[in-house]
């Protein structure tokens, strides 16, 4: 990180408590590119000042050399006339990075909407950008490994979760129900386009699914047997449950018992 980056950093880190404008702050060290200076700020955010809740979803490898994040971050404002009552605004960066430049971001903020009788949220973009040369190195990154062109909706999910006996009744997320019925008729070509995926959780439910495929009697090429192995070895975390428990698990400690060898 050169020292222009650094006196930015500095600077935006004195300014939090003076103006309270953490999200155009966050916008400008996102428009460094820098990931470096971004990592460090979101690291100090939260210290800096009480009034502000940062956790970072999910720091993870989509491809050797491609990390996928997301980092979300409230902002708690006391109300003008009463101070006893805030009002809490919540922004999401969505992050495609090497472990120095940012190929990508989205900074966007919660908003709600009137939906019949409710009010559902969603999230409208404040600023975004996109190296259209580095994604492009990083999508055919992911198509040499996993055989396939990448499906960006299946970046940043956040609520797709890996588990089984989930909450207090004990049911099955979506996901663990879908890999079953795949297994129960051996239906490789689906579980092997989860496999594929960009969504981690997805890779480690086919993960799952193809290791039964293979006890069962079911013959797994090669290339299947790597592309299983590049997901185990994967740093960073997915979404797990159990029972009642939620939670985040590593993704190497989720898959360890299911590498395969050739």
């Amino acid at each position: 990180m050169n020292k222009k980056l650094l006196s930015i950093l500095i600077g935006l880190l004195w300014t939090i408590p003076l103006f309270g404008q953490v999200q155009n702050d966050v916008k400008k060290v996102l428009a460094t590119k820098d990931f470096v200076a971004l990592k460090k700020y979101t690291d100090n955010l939260s210290n800096k000042e009480n009034q502000i809740n940062l956790h970072w979803a999910y720091l993870r490898d989509l491809t050797t050399d491609f990390q996928e994040g997301v980092f979300i971050f409230d902002k708690s404002v006391p109300d003008v006339d009463d101070p006893e009552t805030s009002s809490v605004y919540t922004f999401r960066v969505n992050l495609v990075t090497t472990k120095t430049n940012i190929v990508y971001y989205e900074l966007s903020e919660k908003k709600y909407k009137s939906v019949g009788n409710d009010w559902q949220p969603y999230y409208e973009t404040i600023d975004s950008f996109k190296n259209d040369i580095a994604f492009g190195e990083f999508e055919t990154s992911f198509k040499n490994i996993y055989q396939l062109e990448l499906n960006e909706k299946d970046l940043f999910m956040t609520d797709f979760i890996f588990g089984s006996n989930c909450g207090i009744a004990g049911t099955s997320p979506e996901g663990r129900a879908q890999m079953d019925e795949w297994v129960q008729s051996n239906n490789k070509t689906e579980i092997l386009k989860w496999l594929k995926s960009a969504n981690a959780e997805k890779q480690v439910y086919a993960v799952e699914g193809l290791n039964q495929l293979k006890n069962a009697g079911t013959t797994l090429t090669e290339d299947e047997i790597m592309m299983i192995n590049c997901v185990c070895d994967k740093n960073g975390t997915i979404y797990v449950c159990s029972g009642c428990i939620h939670s985040k698990q590593d993704i190497r400690s989720a898959t360890k018992h299911l590498k395969l060898t050739t």
